[in-house]
């Protein structure tokens, strides 16, 4: 395998890695209406459980010889107390973000891993009575993901994930997904701009091999003489997004024909209302979906970058009721024109502040929705039961259009990402506080991975959707 010159503290921490270890799969029970929430537990290597209220965090499941099980957790434990603190209580509610127990398990684990002695002190309750666990952890930087100064914990979780999405990547080139289907796509391009944004040539030949799959896949089955045939929107565009970043990072032309194809069909898919669906058709009575609006738009701006001019006539109609489902009260995008007052506002909001940095179109409104997602940023992983998109667009939307603020929602995030961190195999899946049955479609793991490492990636200026500039930058220096 091989392995990029990092400092030598970084490559102490992750030899353990490149190793044949085994890969902890938090057991995740969805909860549509909220009445539990579960969730990883980071290097601790278990899941935990809380519901609206507690303090105590409920352990459902602890992987076998994994840290928390060397150190005596044990599944039916509640964690009482987190290195000497109580926890304050969770809360169900979108607005209240990590406020919590999550927050502080994530505080410490981030804390306690950079220690000189990377122990972690807890007291749990059990059916016995009361027990004090002193649980080692897998050391990493002395320094916290928390800290503005964390890029180099930052990269080497960066690394990780890409070292475990190239061991697991399939021969034809996708990333798995959870329930089969064409959630591939989706998520096979997702993934593969995690490994552009890493910059590791040694993973040049795992990125084309996942373009060369969503081209079979997906993009090959488009016929622009007939619109009402080929992949759903949502694909389209998560291919668009796709190439027009490769084609940004490496100046590699080979894919641009199945760009153009991608944008084209995307803007002949835009009605003269300016609404979009997942397909040809229009669901909810003509209401439309503007997910796939400000997706579509995002595909556009990179492709323009590229050389691809934006169709201004399906720019500036999708742009139209894109505007109309600005909620008033918050600022940010709602469901859709019909329906702007939806609560879980991140990917749309995120989504379309970005494209529209990255077109240099709309500056004002462009900041407007950025600074709405920062007011907002509780509300990250609520996304209409894809978490995943939520977190990924969010961040993106923020350095985009308020990179003053990013550092700060980083910070306020950087226990979710903790949480997110496993010892071996890159990062396990956080999902909302409701319903991700849309991320365990597209596969919990893989899209697990691919929202961590671009959430990570968003600090750097490296792709076009988090604010470079700079193209042919794909294996030149960090």
């Amino acid at each position: 395998m091989h392995i990029r010159s990092i400092p030598l503290l970084a490559f102490l921490i992750l030899c353990p890695l490149l190793g044949a270890q085994t890969v902890y799969k938090p057991k995740l029970v969805n909860s549509k209406t909220g009445e539990h929430h579960d969730f990883p537990l980071g290097v601790l290597e278990a899941t935990g459980r809380l519901k609206d209220g507690e303090k105590e965090i409920l352990v459902m499941d602890v992987g076998k010889d994994g840290v928390a099980d060397r150190g005596g957790l044990k599944a039916g434990d509640r964690l009482m107390r987190i290195e000497g603190r109580t926890p304050g209580p969770f809360s169900k509610s979108t607005d209240a973000g990590l406020d919590g127990p999550q927050a502080l398990l994530g505080e410490a684990l981030d804390r306690k891993s950079a220690a000189s002695r990377p122990v972690l002190s807890l007291k749990v309750r059990r059916e016995a009575g009361q027990a004090d666990l002193s649980i080692e952890l897998p050391g990493s930087p002395s320094y916290s993901l928390s800290r503005p100064q964390a890029c180099g914990k930052r990269k080497a979780f960066l690394s990780a994930i890409s070292r475990h999405l190239v061991e697991v990547q399939d021969k034809n080139g996708r990333w798995k997904p959870g329930v089969g289907g064409d959630a591939d796509v989706y998520t096979t391009a997702f993934c593969g701009l995690v490994l552009l944004a890493d910059n590791d040539p040694a993973h040049l030949g795992a990125i084309k091999r996942g373009i060369g799959f969503v081209k079979k896949a997906s993009i090959d089955s488009i016929d622009l003489d007939d619109p009402k045939v080929g992949p759903k929107n949502w694909q389209t565009a998560a291919n668009g997004i796709f190439l027009a970043e490769y084609q940004l990072a490496t100046g590699d032309k080979t894919f641009w024909e199945d760009l153009k194809t991608c944008c084209d069909l995307l803007a002949k898919r835009v009605t003269e209302q300016g609404t979009m669906g997942h397909h040809f058709a229009i669901p909810y009575s003509g209401g439309g979906l503007i997910v796939i609006n400000v997706q579509a738009h995002l595909a556009w701006a990179l492709a323009e970058k590229c050389g691809h001019p934006i169709d201004e006539k399906a720019w500036e109609n999708s742009l139209r009721e894109v505007r109309k489902s600005e909620d008033r009260k918050t600022g940010a995008l709602g469901y859709s024109s019909r329906a702007p007052g939806s609560p879980d506002v991140a990917a749309r909001t995120g989504a379309m502040a970005t494209a529209l940095g990255v077109a240099g179109r709309e500056k004002a409104f462009a900041k407007s929705l950025a600074e709405s997602l920062v007011r907002l940023n509780a509300r990250m992983r609520h996304a209409h039961a894809m978490s995943s998109i939520g977190m990924i667009f969010g961040f993106s939307g923020i350095k985009q259009g308020s990179p003053r603020n990013h550092s700060k929602v980083m910070k306020a995030w950087a226990p979710y990402l903790e949480l997110s961190r496993l010892p071996h195999g890159g990062a396990a899946f956080f999902g909302g506080k409701r319903n991700i049955g849309g991320d365990q479609y597209l596969g919990l793991s893989s899209i697990g991975n691919a929202t961590t490492g671009l959430v990570l990636a968003s600090a750097d200026n490296r792709l076009f959707m988090h604010g470079g500039t700079r193209k042919g930058w794909f294996g030149t220096g960090n």
